[in-house]
């Protein structure tokens, strides 16, 4: 069984962890202020990349799916927003076409767009784009990529440092934890492979001067192995260990995102509870701080930004009961 069918078995799940669904409380509780309900007139989603570019977010694929009918809608769209209310669909008909468990990404005065899965095949493109309307590819995908080209996957961890691309971990049909750069997105380089378990669905940063991955998952369809451990490395090369935190689940399919100096990570699925909208911080990546009972439901998958010195909340779905895509957005005090 591939990994593409966990939500189905999540579902089933989550039914078991009735206390893990909190209702949501006023809009405006502990600070957090919700922007809009309808972010995208094609509906919610799961699985969407994103990132700031431009003095504005931009919100790209993503899927959702209808488990009775075992049809899957991949999402070929590029949006925008400069206040979080108002969201312009630069390209609904995007060239690198629908997909979701991706990552974007804005370096050298352009956005990128990397991997993912499209209609069901991991894919190890390149895109990028100067204004989120025109996308040139710059790397063909591989069957099963090469010395100069990291596998096709999904779920994996990039972030832009030390003026390269970086590309980590993920899922190709098995938990990866190999770590690649690129200065071009044409050629990558092959930095490490080994230094922390293999993974997908984590969280990664650049803080302090150094690469950090969060918690995440191993094995599939269902994750044999959930995780809640943190790595850092100042090179991609040289990886240690800082902490074995455990919150309420081993958490995996969450975001992080730095915002006021500090590291925050949100929602996430809490393996093997259920989905969670719990907000954990921390001003070192060891003491983490848990606050409780935001507002916005609970949701895994899901996108979220640093963006005008707050943090964002974007889409992402639950699976409590009923299958749930979200089209809000929420955003920090």
């Amino acid at each position: 069984m591939k990994k593409k069918h966990f939500l189905n078995l999540l579902f089933f799940s989550s039914l078991l962890f009735v206390g893990c669904a909190q209702s949501p409380t006023s809009p405006n509780s502990n600070g957090w202020v919700r922007v809009t309900n309808n972010a995208f007139s094609s509906g919610g989603r799961y699985g969407l990349s994103g990132t700031v570019f431009g003095n504005s977010m931009w919100a790209i694929g993503g899927a959702s799916s209808d488990p009775s009918a075992s049809v899957t809608t991949f999402y070929p769209e590029v949006w925008s927003s400069s206040n979080g209310a108002n969201w312009i669909k630069a390209n609904g008909n995007a060239p690198f076409g629908g997909r979701y468990g991706s990552q974007a990404l804005s370096y050298n005065g352009k956005m990128w767009l990397i991997g993912g899965n499209q209609s069901t095949v991991f894919k190890n493109d390149v895109w990028n784009s100067s204004d989120g309307v025109s996308w040139t590819q710059v790397l063909s995908a591989t069957p099963t990529g090469n010395v100069n080209q990291f596998s096709p996957r999904e779920d994996f961890g990039a972030l832009v440092f030390n003026n390269s691309m970086w590309v980590i971990g993920g899922w190709d049909g098995g938990s990866k934890n190999d770590v690649w750069n690129s200065i071009d997105g044409i050629t990558w380089n092959r930095v490490s492979n080994g230094g922390f378990p293999a993974r997908w669905g984590f969280a990664t940063v650049v803080f302090n001067n150094l690469i950090w991955i969060f918690d995440g998952a191993a094995g599939g369809p269902f994750p044999s192995t959930a995780l809640s451990d943190t790595w850092n490395s100042p090179d991609g090369l040289a990886w240690s260990q800082m902490t074995n935190f455990v919150e309420p689940g081993l958490i995996y399919y969450l975001q992080a995102v730095v915002n006021q100096n500090q590291i925050w990570k949100t929602a996430g699925y809490a393996y093997p509870y259920g989905s969670t909208n719990e907000i954990y911080n921390s001003p070192d990546g060891v003491n983490w701080k848990f606050i409780n009972n935001p507002p916005y439901q609970n949701r895994f998958y899901h996108l979220s930004l640093s963006f005008n010195n707050q943090i964002w909340i974007i889409a992402g779905m639950d699976n409590f009961k009923t299958r749930t895509y979200y089209n809000d957005v929420w955003r920090s005090p």
